[in-house]
């Protein structure tokens, strides 16, 4: 709303200059104070949510100003940019198109101007889908200065919607460059899904591209996962294990994407010792139900059943879950004798679990969607790293 208001902006000037250069005479007053009261109508439109009769307001005003050809030079251009965005606003791309085409083809308007219109001309082409023709305009608006960065942004968008990682980077490596950041989580992301496509006969490394996402993201926990399955490749299970087990420092969220891994390296190194001591510090660190499941199985094989209740006991104390709840009413269910107090066990295992099978593993903390897999790109708000695993979330239930 607030953004229509502002693209409207031109128009109360254009109709300011309209309406102060047809005071002099009282029938012409008659008129502008109709315009002045009609664009006051459509403002009113847009504060109360009736956002189709305001546009159709507008246009009718524009329209009729326009075949009355009483609009100087510099705000016909701005009133026919802001028709243009009207029309591609109400999904009219076929009209915006023709106006700002128009425009950028017009001997009449600056230089400027028409980067102007080159701007607009490629967000109607990027709203239907034809990014080639967006991705060309935009890479001239690279080179003005004014219009680099936005055109960067507009190009990374391009180049990840099409999938093409290794020009997705270049851009982003350029945006850095203009505007710096602590934590360049798109980049690294980038550099990730390059590094994910590359050919076995590649001349380029994966680890070279996962570190330099490390770089220039250190909490990219994909990358982490990524260089850590590459070591495991290439049975360097030490190497692997430090990787790893970095993921408890960059994001506890995710510590139980990675205990798969870490178990086998540690089986690989005879150290499963040093597995138990590595859940105990990352239950101690974060509220992750899988790192605790995990703890409870190897404290049974390493002990007994009953420490490991024990501790399931406890931990849903101060993390009550339906995972933990889940695994501890076995554990009840195994030790009561056979009779109704175990048959009514019984079915309250099987209704939490088969609650919890109808649940998602993953949520988008941005937007809420879920999924059963981890993606590391919300394919709902686009935004990078905010799906994490629902046993990792904090109070998921």
């Amino acid at each position: 709303m607030i953004e229509l208001l502002f693209l409207l902006l031109p128009i109360a000037a254009a109709y300011g200059w309209y309406m102060g250069h047809r005071s002099a005479k009282k029938d012409q007053e008659d008129v502008s104070n109709k315009l002045s009261r009609d664009y006051v109508t459509g403002v009113n439109f847009l504060l109360s949510n009736q956002t189709e009769k305001a546009v159709d307001l507008f246009l009718d005003m524009l329209q009729k100003q326009e075949t009355e050809n009483e609009i100087e030079h510099r705000s016909q251009f701005e009133a026919e940019l802001t028709l243009g965005n009207l029309f591609r606003s109400r999904g009219e791309v076929d009209r915006a198109l023709r106006i700002h085409q128009a425009l950028d083809n017009s001997p009449n308007y600056s230089f400027e101007q028409k980067l102007l219109a080159k701007q607009q001309l490629a967000k109607d082409f990027m709203s239907v889908g034809f990014f080639d023709r967006a991705e060309s305009l935009y890479i001239m608006l690279v080179d003005e200065p004014e219009f680099a960065e936005g055109a960067l942004q507009q190009l990374a968008v391009i180049y990840q919607k099409t999938k093409e990682w290794k020009k997705a980077i270049n851009v982003a490596e350029k945006l850095a460059k203009i505007s710096t950041k602590a934590d360049n989580i798109e980049l690294a992301q980038f550099y990730c899904e390059y590094a994910r496509i590359l050919p076995a006969d590649s001349k380029e490394n994966p680890q070279t591209l996962l570190t330099q996402a490390l770089k220039v993201s250190p909490t990219c926990v994909r990358a982490s996962i990524m260089l850590g399955e590459l070591s495991m490749q290439q049975k360097d299970y030490q190497t692997a294990v430090k990787i790893l087990e970095n993921v408890l420092v960059q994001n506890s969220d995710y510590v139980g994407e990675i205990l798969p891994q870490l178990q086998e390296c540690y089986q690989h190194l005879g150290q499963l010792d040093n597995f138990e001591l590595f859940l105990i510090r990352a239950s101690q660190a974060s509220g992750n139900a899988s790192v605790d499941l995990a703890l409870a199985d190897v404290i049974e094989q390493k002990d007994s059943r009953a420490v490991a209740q024990s501790k399931i006991y406890q931990k849903m104390g101060s993390n009550p879950n339906m995972f933990l709840f889940h695994r501890f009413i076995q554990y009840q269910m195994d030790d009561a004798e056979q009779g109704r107090g175990k048959e009514s066990l019984t079915l309250l295992h099987k209704m939490v679990g088969e609650h919890i099978k109808q649940g998602f593993d993953y949520r988008c903390t941005n937007c809420g969607y879920q999924s059963h897999k981890l993606m590391w790109c919300c394919p709902s708000c686009r935004q990078w790293e905010k799906i994490k695993p629902i046993r990792g979330i904090d109070n998921p239930n």
